[in-house]
């Protein structure tokens, strides 16, 4: 038998898959011939999930897309921080360049009688994003910026794609950081509470249960990518200046290293929904509707809070979307008032400065440089907490009524607190109701039966 040559080894990997094989090098390639467009599209979905990673495309929300950090950014309602990091649709041309570079791709020349390369067709690049539907490409649930912590215990803190949660660590090393010990104890869950609330320790705080609040708004901001649903953070002081934005901006700080995508509230509710809708797509991580002026309310709103997914409809667009909705959403206002159904998914955090000008007051740091400067030291608290509840079984805390809707929250940020013997961070919520507008009609209607009959 005559000896096979490298070169022929390396033909004999020429493997048929439909239009599809591959060079001598290795690089797949793609044969765009006449009636053929399944196979090739077939093709085509193959060769980006086999580069996928380094082509930075995924599958998310229904949708090819690919995680991008803004460099311009649009004025749409949303104010976002220089740098912000987004996902970005992939449209039909940027699919067709993507296309390209995952493979070598030949079309049929009669001139010559042979293949020569071509440019992927654009009909092809819309045909597969018609699809809706690519099983080979990884599953993107969004992006981190930071250390995070699954609800069975797991840290991740290392930046690339996670397979088991499909989320994607846009991140490098973060200074300060110090991954908590395999078995954290309650010693060490204790330490880690005291430096978080030495952090904050400037802030006029109502009550302790005020403070434990902010403590469950830090540990929501570390985890609420793994969670399926959490509660929206409301700070709230009878005047402005008290420091409801800085409490905001150190929670974005510790989720992105960047301050929050701030939401400007629309002339209607349907206008609030569609900039909601905007930023949820976007993936923002942290969304800060700030200095909201009326009694805030809105069925999508309760949706995000509750729900793991909702149906949007991006705009322009006629199909609907199953898009993620672990954002943490951070609620600033005066007097702040949660009315309807909102008001139970809402965790209060309330200051009083108790001074008619509480924006002349000095302090001797910058906290929101200290907040940047401490961050990976802040994460690793926050991570230290919940990890060692984890690790000790996640126990039940006596006398702690369950929270129905919020079962990932309670385990992962209300229990962990409890467990330590602070307060229940929900306490701080209970005047919501009290001071309900809807339910003081009733309470009126009600008595005034009462009286008449």
């Amino acid at each position: 038998m005559a000896k096979v040559t490298t070169l022929e080894k390396a033909a004999g990997r020429l493997q048929k898959r439909g239009p599809a094989s591959f060079d001598s090098s290795g690089r797949r390639v793609i044969r765009h011939d006449a009636g053929k467009l399944p196979e090739v599209l077939d093709a085509c979905q193959e060769a980006l999930a086999e580069q996928a990673l380094e082509l930075n495309v995924f599958s998310y929300a229904n949708r090819l897309a690919r995680i991008y950090q803004a460099s311009t950014l649009p004025d749409d309602g949303v104010r976002r921080a220089a740098g912000a990091v987004m996902v970005h649709p992939i449209e039909a041309p940027l699919a067709r360049e993507l296309i390209g570079r995952a493979a070598i791709h030949e079309k049929f020349d009669a001139r010559s009688g042979g293949y020569k390369p071509c440019d992927p067709p654009r009909t092809v690049a819309e045909a597969l994003l018609a699809r809706g539907h690519w099983p080979a490409l990884p599953e993107l649930s969004g992006f981190i910026e930071g250390p995070t912590i699954t609800l069975d215990g797991r840290i991740i803190d290392a930046p690339g794609y996670d397979p088991k949660t499909g989320l994607f660590g846009a991140f490098t090393a973060i200074p300060g950081y110090r991954r908590p010990p395999e078995h954290p104890t309650q010693d060490d869950a204790e330490l880690a509470v005291a430096a978080l609330l030495d952090l904050f320790k400037t802030f006029p705080f109502v009550g302790d249960a005020d403070r434990v609040a902010m403590l469950a708004g830090v540990l929501t901001a570390v985890v609420r990518r793994v969670l399926t649903s959490a509660p929206l953070l409301g700070m709230d002081a009878p005047m402005p200046g008290t420091g409801k934005t800085l409490l905001l901006e150190s929670l974005a700080i510790l989720a992105t290293n960047r301050r929050a995508s701030v939401l400007s509230l629309g002339h209607d509710d349907a206008e609030t929904e569609k900039r909601l809708t905007g930023v949820l797509l976007a993936g923002d991580a942290v969304i800060g509707i700030d200095n909201v002026e009326r009694p805030l309310k809105g069925d999508l709103l309760c949706q995000v809070a509750t729900q793991q997914y909702v149906r949007l409809r991006p705009l322009g667009a006629s199909g609907m979307l199953n898009v993620p909705t672990h954002a943490l959403i951070v609620v600033t206002g005066n007097n702040l008032s949660i009315v309807g159904d909102l008001k139970r998914r809402v965790i209060m955090v309330r200051l009083d400065a108790k001074t008619d000008r509480p924006e002349h007051r000095s302090f001797n740091v910058d906290h929101l440089a200290s907040v940047t400067e401490r961050r990976g030291e802040i994460i690793a608290h926050a991570l230290t907490i919940i990890a060692a509840y984890l690790a000790a079984g996640a126990p039940r805390v006596d006398g702690l009524h369950a929270y129905g809707g919020f079962e990932s929250w309670d385990r992962m940020v209300r229990r962990p607190l409890a467990w330590l013997g602070l307060p229940d961070p929900l306490t701080t919520s209970e005047a919501l109701r009290e001071n309900d507008p809807d339910l003081e009609a009733t309470r009126l209607l009600l008595a005034a039966w009462h009286g008449r009959f």
